[in-house]
Order: C-alpha cells, then structure tokens, then sequence
C-alpha cells in the first residue's frame, strides 16, 4: 500500500471511529454491519443496524464512509439514517441493508447536490414488503439537538441526513408543490412517519 493510500485508510479509521460512537452514544450498540467497497476507488461503506432497545421504540440503519466518497462534485459529504419500525416493515435486514447502499451509491454516481430535503422517484429496489417505494430526503428529525455536532470540523464535514420511504404520490405532491404540503398532513396525521406500510398522507 502506498503512502496516499495508508493516509487515505488512517483518515477513514478516525472519522470511522468518530461516526460510531457518535451513533452508539445515542442509540446504543450496533447489532450487525455490512461492508461495501468501490474497488476503483479503494473506498468503503459501511451500514450499521441499531436494533430496537428499551431506550429506543424504533430501529436505526445508517452509514458509515458515504461521506467520504468521491462523488460528482468532490466528497459526497453526507451519511444516511434510514429510521425504522422494529420489525423493518416485514422486510428482512439483508434487504433494507442492500437498499440503503443502493441509495447510497446512487447519490456516489448521480447526485451533484444532497441539499435536503429533495426526492428520489419509487424504486423496484425497496423491500418488496413495503408499500413506500420512493425516498425523501430530508434534515434529521426526532434526534438529540447534538447528535450532529460532535465531528472534529476540521478534519471534516458531514451531514446526517434521513432518508424517508415515501408513497408515490407524496412524492409527486413533493415534486409539484413543494415540501410544505407533505410536512402539513404528516404533521396533522396520527400514523408514523417511520411506519412504511402506512397510509399515504397524500392521495
């Protein structure tokens, strides 16, 4: 291994290490991970899952490393947080895993701006078990006011961003009239929004 390369992994170990116990602190110790790596590159991606526990009613799967990818506009910058009902909608953990990092790899390749909140249209890719097939993208809701604020700034920049299994027709509400209409009758609603087999908010 070279010197840029031995850097390059020594830079990845600390925000690796940072990301996680960030993750830990607040939600408890992970139960599983997967790993996947862009051999072009020699750059990982990790997905943890952070099973349900008496502190926390819902489940967490989210990513370590997308940040540090080299996407179209330099490094992607950002980790994703897919929150969960316990049960993962009835979908098995491999699959909700092998969805996140397709999400992810599609930001690495086709997304020039991860601005949230944007959409990404329904995919034959989401668990067969769930009835939301689209994604929102949008800033964390329902976390601690610090769980973002704990990386060293100068070494790098992050954003934790949620990623929301949607309805197809949120998602055209999204994309025709803005975020505004969608946060209105998820707010006024009394089904979860983590919930993917729910209602749509919006017909």
């Amino acid at each position: 291994m070279d010197l840029l390369n031995k850097e390059k992994e020594f830079i990845f170990d600390i925000y690796h290490s940072a990301v996680l116990c960030n993750y830990i602190k607040y939600w408890g110790l992970p139960e599983s991970r997967v790993i996947s790596t862009r051999k072009k590159f020699d750059e990982k991606i990790y997905v943890y899952y952070f099973p349900c526990n008496e502190r926390n009613k819902i489940c967490r799967i989210a990513t370590i490393g997308l940040s540090l990818q080299s996407g179209l506009m330099g490094k992607v910058e950002c980790e994703y947080i897919f929150t969960l009902p316990c049960d993962l909608g009835k979908a098995s953990l491999e699959s909700v895993c092998d969805y996140l990092l397709d999400i992810a790899v599609h930001t690495v390749t086709e997304i020039s701006d991860i601005t949230p909140p944007r959409v990404m249209p329904p995919s034959g890719l989401a668990p067969n078990e769930w009835r939301t097939k689209a994604v929102l993208f949008d800033e964390l809701r329902g976390e601690d006011e610090n769980f973002s604020s704990v990386l060293c700034e100068e070494l790098f920049k992050t954003e934790f961003i949620w990623v929301v299994p949607i309805h197809e027709s949120e998602f055209l509400s999204i994309v025709n009239n803005g975020i505004e209409e969608f946060d209105y009758h998820e707010q006024n609603s009394d089904v979860s929004i983590v919930d993917v087999n729910r209602d749509p908010f919006i017909l």
